[in-house]
């Protein structure tokens, strides 16, 4: 991409506090990218107003060149625009609460509810026709722009681009990097010491294989490990990149029982399982799994919204450069330097025993001409088994949700392994709920 102009690029979502910040500061930090026009797109212009004021400040911090608006117009937003980063919640954590209280009345405890189950089917149905007229008019007014995801489900909404679009369009993910991090303190080594090949659908991967400084790693790791969990061996307890902790016993079960490591965030990987979110597991809570309340998202984004606040008025510093890879991407595309890491992409062979079309995430090239997976080969059978069921799943919400078959999405729910203890008809009593309280927000089902 030519350095003819300054770079546009768009942040759909851009009064989020949770995301915006940390990825902006990324970005004013990055040479490559000075002189940028970035524009901030949100129906709460007053909240894409601040994260805009806490940019600028950053910026004259660092003694960085760009230039920040905030808009509600989506026209003016995307005409010409090099790139779009989509960090948006349709519907808020007023839809949210919905997700987590209809399924518990039946009987499914969810510990996030934002990616599988029936929180994320509730979730995927109510933003697809949000991201069917981003991916139009984004194509409509910026045909060449690269579109960047950061929205859960992230399986299902990157999927809405590929079926209506022809952007180049990558799901962007920070959870394989939990996982390196608890191979880091393991093995006492950094990122640059580790290979890692991994494979599967978002939240839900697995490591087929890794080496560390060279050294194949999983005789390695059973030998550090030897009678000691993985809780027990860290040295010091873990959070994910929102500030959520979470406890590694899930993740030590499934690597004893499998011989593979997966997700390192337990409260992700548990609503993948059947049998992990009733009452009755809870109760016996073997895997010391955490509840994430609407309670506590709420306090989050008072807590996030104070921290933009306090960089735009500069009693917070600008933030170190994180390990999200949005500004790698751009950067590779505008200097076309290669650049390989966690990408979501539709599955055109990359996993050969996952269904084709599927959104999978695995490593992958980045440069100005897209982005291309990289070929993991097939999973071994047993991981393959977990994750294929929740690929279909994907496949048929997102199909419902295009052609707006209610039947078809019901269908979807019901194939979801968190329901598998559910009798069909309180399968159906619960989509249908989780249906009426989204009632707003589902034109496709009017």
């Amino acid at each position: 991409m030519p350095k003819t102009r300054a770079v546009k690029i768009v942040f759909v979502g851009g009064g989020s506090y949770n995301w915006c910040p940390t990825i902006l500061c990324d970005l004013i930090r990055e040479p490559a990218l000075e002189g940028a026009q970035v524009v901030l797109l949100d129906l709460d212009v007053g909240a894409a107003g601040e994260i805009a004021a806490a940019a600028e400040a950053i910026a004259a911090a660092l003694g960085r060149r760009f230039t920040f608006t905030a808009t509600t117009d989506q026209t003016s937003a995307f005409a010409g625009a090099d790139f779009v980063l989509i960090t948006i919640s349709t519907g808020g954590l007023d839809a949210v609460a919905h997700d987590l209280a209809v399924p518990e009345r039946y009987g499914i405890l969810h510990t996030v509810g934002d990616t599988s189950g029936p929180g994320g089917w509730s979730r995927s149905l109510r933003n697809i026709p949000v991201f069917v007229q981003l991916s139009q008019a984004i194509e409509q007014h910026a045909p060449n722009a690269v579109v960047l995801n950061y929205t859960n489900p992230m399986a299902t909404l990157t999927g809405v681009f590929g079926a209506c679009s022809n952007l180049r369009t990558v799901g962007l993910c920070h959870g394989v990097f939990g996982t390196y991090r608890v191979l880091e303190q393991l093995f006492d080594v950094e990122e640059r010491d580790l290979t890692v090949r991994f494979g599967g659908t978002n939240h839900f991967f697995w490591v087929t294989d890794f080496s560390v400084r060279g050294e194949s790693g999983y005789p390695l790791l059973r030998q550090r490990l030897a009678d000691e969990s993985i809780d027990g061996a860290l040295a010091q307890g873990d959070a994910d990149e929102m500030g959520f902790h979470s406890h590694h016993a899930l993740f030590d079960d499934l690597y004893r029982r499998t011989g593979y490591l997966g997700y390192a965030g337990d409260r992700h990987t548990a609503e993948f399982l059947p049998g992990l979110l009733t009452a009755a597991a809870f109760a016996e809570n073997r895997f010391k799994l955490e509840r994430t309340t609407v309670a506590q998202r709420r306090e989050g984004q008072i807590k996030a919204r104070q921290r933009a606040l306090d960089l735009a008025s500069g009693a917070c510093e600008p933030f170190e450069r994180s390990r999200e890879t949005a500004v790698d991407i751009l950067r590779a595309s505008v200097t076309n330097t290669p650049f390989t890491d966690v990408v979501n992409l539709a599955n055109i062979g990359q996993i050969d025993n996952l269904p084709r079309g599927a959104i999978v995430e695995t490593p992958g090239r980045v440069d100005a001409h897209g982005f291309a997976p990289i070929t993991i080969g097939a999973l071994p059978e047993c991981l393959a088994d977990m994750v294929r069921p929740h690929c279909d799943v994907q496949l048929m919400t997102l199909d419902a949700g295009l052609r707006g078959d209610l039947e078809l999405a019901l269908e979807a729910l019901a194939a979801d392994p968190l329901c598998a203890d559910l009798d069909a008809g309180d399968v159906r009593r619960m989509g249908l709920e989780l249906i009426d309280a989204n009632r707003g927000l589902l034109p496709q089902f009017q």
